[in-house]
C-alpha cells in the first residue's frame, strides 16, 4: 500500500478527496441554482413578450416549470368574475403560495420533483405569483381608469345636454305664451340669432361621442369676443351690457365654449338672485381681457370652483368652470375669479394669437 507507514500523505489524500467532493457537490447547486435563477428571468421575459397578458402567461408556464422538474402545479386567479383555474392531477409534495387583496385573489402551487430543492422552489413560486398578482392588478387599474373616463365623458355630455334642454324649455314656455304676430316675428328673429351658439353645442356633444378621432386639425379664425358675448347674453335672456371690443386668432367652438359656461354661470346665478351684470373687454396690445362681473353674494371656497366635479351650486355638475380653466390654459392664458366689495369678478386674459393646435 503507498500509504503504509506514511500517516501524513494519507491524511492529505484523504482531504484532498474530500475538499473535491465538497467542490463538486457545491459546483452541482450552483449548476442547479443558476438554472433556477435562468428560469426566473425567462419568466420575466415571457410575461413582457405575452404584453401582461395572465391568461396567455399562464398558458406558456408549462415548458418552463418541466425544465427545472417540477411534477405539477395548480392555480386560482380570481377577480369579479374573471376567472383562470387549473387542478392539481394527483398527489404529491406541495409548496403554495397565496395572496389576498380582497377582490383579487391569486394561488399557485408547486410539486417539486426534489423537496430537498424547495428553498429554489420557492424562489420560483414567489416570482411567478409577483407576476400574476401584478399584472392583474395592472388590468384592474386599467379597466378602472377607463371606467372614470367614461363616467366622466358622461358628466361632461350631460352637462352640455342640460343647457340644450333649459333653451327648449324655455323657448316652449315663450311660443305659448306669445299674443301677436309682431312677437312671434320677434320670436323668429330671435331663434335665428340664437342658432349658431346652439349648433356649437351640438357640435361639440357630437364630437364628444365620436370615438374615431379627427385626422383635421380644428379650424382656426379671427373672433370678435364682443360678438360672441352679445349672442350668449342674448340666448340666455340675461341684462348685461357688454362693453368694449377685442379680436383672438382661435378655434371658434374653443372660444364659444369658454364663454358660454362663463356666461352660463352668470345665468345660474342671475335666476337666484337679483343682479347687476357687466361684462367688459379690455383689448391690450398682445392680448384681450375679459372681466365678467356681478352684483351677487360672494362665492364660498372661491379658490376650489376650478376644481373638477366641484360646485358651489344644487346639483350642479362642477363642469362647466373646470372646462373653462382646461380650454384658458391651452390657449396660453389665463383665468381667476374673485370676491370683491361690490360683486364677484371673473377675469379672462386671451393671447390674441392662440397657439397652434395639436395635430
Amino acid at each position: 500500500m503507498p500509504f503504509r507507514g506514511n500517516p501524513a500523505v494519507f491524511v492529505c489524500a484523504v482531504a484532498a478527496a474530500f475538499a473535491a467532493a465538497v467542490c463538486a457537490v457545491c459546483y452541482l447547486r450552483a449548476m442547479r441554482a443558476n438554472k433556477f435563477v435562468r428560469v426566473v428571468l425567462e419568466l420575466s421575459e415571457l410575461n413582457e413578450r405575452v404584453q401582461y397578458d395572465v391568461g396567455v402567461f399562464l398558458s406558456e408556464i408549462p415548458a418552463y416549470l418541466e425544465r427545472i422538474r417540477v411534477s405539477d402545479f395548480a392555480y386560482n386567479v380570481c377577480h369579479g368574475g374573471m376567472s383562470f383555474k387549473k387542478e392539481l392531477s394527483g398527489d404529491g409534495v406541495s409548496i403554495v403560495k397565496s395572496c389576498d387583496d380582497g377582490d383579487l385573489r391569486v394561488s399557485f402551487t408547486l410539486v417539486p420533483s426534489a423537496v430537498a430543492l424547495k428553498t429554489l422552489y420557492t424562489l420560483v413560486l414567489e416570482h411567478i405569483v409577483l407576476i400574476i398578482r401584478q399584472d392583474m392588478l395592472m388590468k384592474i387599474r386599467t379597466l378602472n381608469d377607463a371606467f372614470t373616463n367614461v363616467l366622466k365623458v358622461q358628466v361632461f355630455v350631460q352637462h352640455d345636454i342640460k343647457n340644450i334642454a333649459q333653451f327648449i324649455q324655455t323657448s316652449y314656455y315663450n311660443l305659448q305664451n306669445l299674443t301677436n304676430e309682431a312677437d312671434e316675428l320677434r320670436y323668429v328673429r330671435y331663434l335665428k340669432d340664437s342658432y349658431a351658439p346652439l349648433m356649437l353645442k351640438a357640435n361639440k356633444i357630437i364630437n364628444t361621442l365620436n370615438l374615431k378621432p379627427s385626422d383635421k386639425p380644428p379650424a382656426m379664425m379671427t373672433i370678435k369676443i364682443e360678438d360672441v358675448l352679445q349672442q350668449l347674453v342674448s340666448l340666455y335672456h340675461l341684462p348685461c351690457e357688454v362693453r368694449g371690443k377685442g379680436s383672438v386668432y382661435a378655434n371658434e367652438g374653443t372660444i364659444f365654449l369658454i364663454f358660454d359656461n362663463l356666461v352660463k354661470n352668470m345665468y345660474d346665478k342671475y335666476l337666484e338672485e337679483e343682479l347687476e351684470l357687466l361684462i367688459e373687454i379690455a383689448d391690450e396690445p398682445d392680448k384681450i381681457k375679459v372681466s365678467a362681473f356681478d352684483s351677487g353674494s360672494p362665492i364660498a371656497d372661491i379658490e376650489r370652483i376650478f376644481e373638477p366635479f366641484y360646485s358651489t351650486k344644487s346639483g350642479g355638475s362642477g363642469v362647466g368652470l373646470f372646462q373653462v380653466r382646461a380650454h384658458v390654459n391651452k390657449l396660453g392664458g389665463t383665468v381667476t375669479a374673485r370676491n370683491t366689495e361690490k360683486g364677484v369678478i371673473f377675469d379672462i386674459t386671451l393671447p390674441k394669437s392662440s397657439p397652434a393646435p395639436d395635430g
